[in-house]
């Protein structure tokens, strides 16, 4: 251990408490070199998401592990099950793109042309004015669907055709646990079903998942710990899941595995447990194990699982916040300290941001419990009046800024069967917008500086998009308060 001097060895000091201790280089490096990577489902299907760059990074540094790479059954299982959809959702959100582009240009070009004719603007000008619409939208258009004939996905749904699958075949051949026996499964069902009643992790997140993919994640756990056990192994666990009953949070952001399933894997197999995101795996593996890691990669791939890996069951408020702290920390400099406010007796606001200059803003991610009585009530005003009034005619007033989450609302409306009747999740969007509209003119009232309504955090990929761009706003208004010439 002389690399790392205050590397912290369990003892009689931390016998019993290894899940709170923090892993060093040498025992990062010990468990990719000897121990066992084991890859959860989304990092496979991630592949499929990711740019070029990222996607090959990625993949350079399994190869590099590939003695060591494992993976689950259970997780190869659901990747099977989940892979054609997750190609084709890949086309979808292209084609939701170009139709959305279209939307704009008339409207662009009536007003234009209306304003043209207000002001007695030649013929000649406003004809430039409409190229210029064109011109743009035809830029747009061909930056969405021109990589299509360069895509190296196009026709990935045929398994002959899909590089993603010529590259995992042989980093994953000889290297995917067996299914259970089936006495062995029906049993760890059942355990599954009593660990998700008593809120034991990890399962419990998904134990209302429809098609009874609720045990997922606790199969995943058994047949891991099976593993374990046989070749008396250190894991490290790599996933773009970031629910509470995997990780082990503190102030909302993961630092580390549940300290219980370090102390099961460590009661089952005597091993020591540790668990990384991709984009850590990227730059950990890079760093130790000397792989070249492209700059870009480890931001892509964090930004690409922050939208489509699911947390269904964890609060989409933390999905929101983690998402809005992240990119917020990457696009400040060190100089603006950004914090994420979630413990009890912690402030209300959900993000707080304090310049070195003394300047200041905060995040307030509103999500109302019961959406239809707010909007009856009036308490929207109220609500937000009372997230205000503390500051008002305050001489160092910081910046305010509102993110309303629907998610709520959007579950209300999808359950009732009147006045919304069920229908696809583009129109319930919208519906929904349609519905708490009023409701942002009495925000902006209340004191808000900005104010971003978000809604489809938790539906398709192509409406979750479109809410995670609306969260970018938000992160561009507050880096242009603090950085107002760095834009």
């Amino acid at each position: 251990m002389g690399e790392d001097p205050h590397h912290l060895t369990p003892d009689g000091f931390s016998t019993g408490f290894e899940g709170y201790l923090n892993p060093s280089d040498a025992d990062y490096r010990a468990v990719l070199v000897s121990g066992m990577v084991v890859l959860d489902t989304n990092v496979l299907l991630n592949l499929y998401r990711f740019d070029d760059d990222a996607r090959n990074d990625l993949l350079t540094v399994l190869e590099r592990l590939q003695d060591n790479v494992w993976i689950p059954h259970q997780a190869l299982e659901e990747f099977w099950r989940n892979r054609e959809q997750t190609i084709l959702s890949r086309s979808s959100i292209r084609r939701d793109a170009l139709e959305a582009l279209k939307k704009p240009i008339r409207s662009l070009e009536s007003a234009v042309d209306t304003w043209a004719r207000n002001v007695g603007l030649s013929r000649e000008r406003l004809s430039d004015l409409i190229s210029l619409i064109h011109k743009t939208h035809s830029t747009l258009n061909d930056a969405i669907e021109g990589p299509a004939t360069r895509d190296p996905l196009v026709g990935a749904r045929d398994t002959n055709l899909d590089p993603v699958l010529a590259s995992l075949h042989p980093l994953l051949a000889g290297r995917v646990g067996t299914s259970l026996p089936n006495e062995d499964f029906v049993a760890a069902l059942a355990e599954a079903k009593r660990r998700a009643d008593q809120l034991i992790p990890p399962g419990y997140m998904d134990r209302d998942k429809p098609d009874n993919r609720g045990p997922g994640d606790y199969l995943v756990w058994e047949q891991t710990l099976c593993e374990a056990s046989r070749r008396s192994a250190d894991v490290l666990l790599v996933t773009s899941d970031v629910k509470e009953d995997w990780w082990r949070k503190v102030r909302g952001a993961p630092v580390g595995p549940r300290v219980e399933l370090v102390a099961e894997l460590r009661a089952r197999a005597g091993t020591r447990l540790f668990m990384l995101q991709p984009q850590q795996l990227l730059k950990i593996a890079g760093r130790l194990l000397d792989v070249k890691v492209r700059p870009g990669s480890e931001s892509q791939i964090a930004s690409t699982t922050a939208i489509v890996t699911p947390e269904r069951g964890s609060g989409e408020g933390d999905r929101v916040r983690l998402y809005l702290t992240s990119a917020l920390e990457r696009r400040l400099s060190p100089a603006v300290e950004v914090k994420a406010n979630t413990g009890t007796g912690e402030s209300a606001w959900d993000v707080s941001l304090t310049a070195s200059d003394g300047s200041s803003a905060l995040v307030w991610i509103y999500d109302p419990v019961k959406p239809f009585n707010d909007l009856a009530t009036g308490s929207v005003s109220s609500t937000a009046r009372s997230m205000v009034a503390p500051f008002e005619g305050a001489s160092n007033r910081p910046r305010l800024a509102c993110v309303v989450d629907l998610a709520n609302l959007m579950s209300r409306m999808r359950m009732d069967e009147a006045p919304w009747a069920r229908t696809n999740a583009g129109e319930l969007v919208a519906k929904v917008f349609q519905t708490f509209q009023p409701h942002v003119d009495e925000l902006d009232q209340a004191g808000f500086d900005t104010v971003q309504v978000i809604a489809g955090v938790d539906q398709a990929e192509s409406q979750a998009a479109e809410a995670f761009q609306r969260i970018d706003q938000v992160v561009e208004t507050v880096t242009l308060w603090f950085h107002p010439a760095s834009n």
